[in-house]
């Protein structure tokens, strides 16, 4: 069953290399429109999600027409254990289960290419009283997940790996036994966020200590946000969090912000095209999950923001920005440096450890398109003032949506053939019709790395 199900969610579509890979051929074109909406917050939706099927009563979720696919991964996930959704023209009405009212699925939990919705499902799962088979595709098999499973195993859960204990697909048997959990978060808040909302329900205090340098620590502000909307009480003392008995209820209506990790697209876009990008739906600093560092350097990209437009203003100066709550930025940022005022990206040790290696992927992405860059142990440092020149060859995205959205904004200037057809659909659905051009669909003869 794990091989067909990798063949089928595989990032480039079918396996790890083929010899025919599908690819997108982008020449150059302009934007279709100066209006950018924002995609909803994949990290506020899939919480969300997992919050309402916590519950025993009926909610909708608001403000978004269309859903990434990572947040769809969730969904489908939930589903198979018995919840019920039903899709609405602004969002989605769920019909919780409660812990104790989820159903064995009669199939695997694939949760695609969302390490969030992977972790959130194995920690759910340690608690039920059945066996499920959590899966995902190529890219999340080459992720490590040991640092949850080793915070879980303890308590007597029942794992079965595929090959290695951090890779998968992993068999899982609950439930818990027992209130006390440690968790490494020093490579990921994954873990300790999956910690927390998997605490539902328990009939005791929930005790979860963590250790480690804390990255991505607004990601974990917002699981413990949306848990207090929810109705959970906790108490957070240094590197222990204790959270009392609770049993999710989130607000009958909740309206999910849009993703402030997004806004670097629309900012490159800008600096790229040297036009106006106005913003229909911007995200409040308080959802942005730390990724509102880019505003706070928009004079350094050459970028001002009036109202809610971003305009191009000049060639910007070097800066040096500190991605250790933000590594979703690094792709774009990167490129955004490069074509500005150049600089330095550091504090993204971690982004060591998503889709691809980010630092090492955003340096081969820079370098197809002529860019040069410097690998740093942290980061990346760009030299400024650059001009990207058409790729020879098909652009490797690694099965990384935000390497592929990077490559597809620069080509819409150079041109040039990007990997992955598909990969802005785990994040934007809506990402290509922004080109006056629509980028067509190929089959490019595989080259072995």
């Amino acid at each position: 069953m794990g091989k067909g199900w990798v063949k089928k969610w595989g990032a480039r579509g079918k396996g790890h290399r083929p010899s025919h890979i599908p690819a997108l051929e982008v020449e150059p074109t302009g934007l279709e429109s100066s209006s950018w909406i924002l995609p909803p917050s994949k990290s506020h939706l899939i919480r969300m999600l997992l919050l309402c099927a916590l519950s025993k009563k009926k909610h909708t979720l608001l403000g978004f027409e269309r859903m990434g696919e990572d947040a769809e991964s969730m969904m489908r996930c939930l589903s198979q254990l018995g919840v019920n959704f039903f899709a609405k023209e602004d969002g989605i009405e769920i019909t919780g289960k409660g812990m104790q009212g989820f159903t064995r699925s009669p199939s695997v939990l694939h949760a695609g290419n969302s390490g969030t919705a992977l972790r959130l499902l194995i920690g759910l799962t340690s608690r039920l009283n059945f066996v499920s088979m959590v899966d995902g595709d190529a890219s999340l098999r080459n992720r490590n997940h040991a640092d949850l499973l080793a915070a879980i195993s303890p308590l007597n859960v029942q794992f079965s790996y595929g090959i290695e204990q951090e890779r998968l697909p992993i068999l899982v048997h609950g439930p818990w036994n027992g209130n006390e959990l440690h968790v490494d978060v020093d490579r990921s808040s994954q873990p300790y966020s999956s910690l927390l909302l998997s605490s539902s329900e328990l009939d005791v205090d929930c005790i979860i200590t963590t250790k480690g340098d804390a990255v991505s620590r607004r990601h974990a502000a917002l699981t413990i946000d949306l848990m207090e909307e929810s109705g959970a009480t906790l108490n957070i003392e240094e590197e222990k969090t204790t959270i009392a008995p609770w049993t999710s209820n989130p607000p009958a209506e909740w309206i999910v912000p849009s993703d402030g990790s997004m806004m670097a697209f629309p900012i490159l876009a800008c600096v790229l095209k040297k036009q106006s990008v106005y913003i229909e739906n911007p995200v409040e600093e308080k959802d942005a999950l730390g990724h509102e560092i880019v505003l706070d350097f928009l004079s350094h990209f050459g970028v001002d923001m009036n109202d809610q437009t971003l305009n191009y203003v000049g060639k910007g100066t070097f800066v040096e920005i500190n991605l250790r709550d933000a590594n979703d930025l690094l792709p774009p940022l990167a490129a955004i440096l490069a074509l500005s005022g150049g600089g330095r990206l550091v504090g993204a040790s971690h982004a060591k450890h998503k889709e691809s290696n980010r630092i090492e992927s955003a340096a081969s992405l820079l370098r197809s398109f002529g860019l040069q860059c410097k690998i740093e142990e942290d980061g990346l440092s760009i030299e400024g003032g650059q001009t990207i020149i058409r790729p020879t060859t098909i652009v490797d995205t690694y099965g990384d949506h935000r390497i592929q959205m990077t490559a597809l904004l620069l080509a819409s200037e150079s041109g040039g053939t990007i990997e992955g057809p598909r990969l802005h659909q785990i994040a934007d659905p809506g990402f290509l019709e922004r080109f006056s051009s629509v980028p067509t669909e190929v089959l490019v003869k595989g080259i072995q790395r």
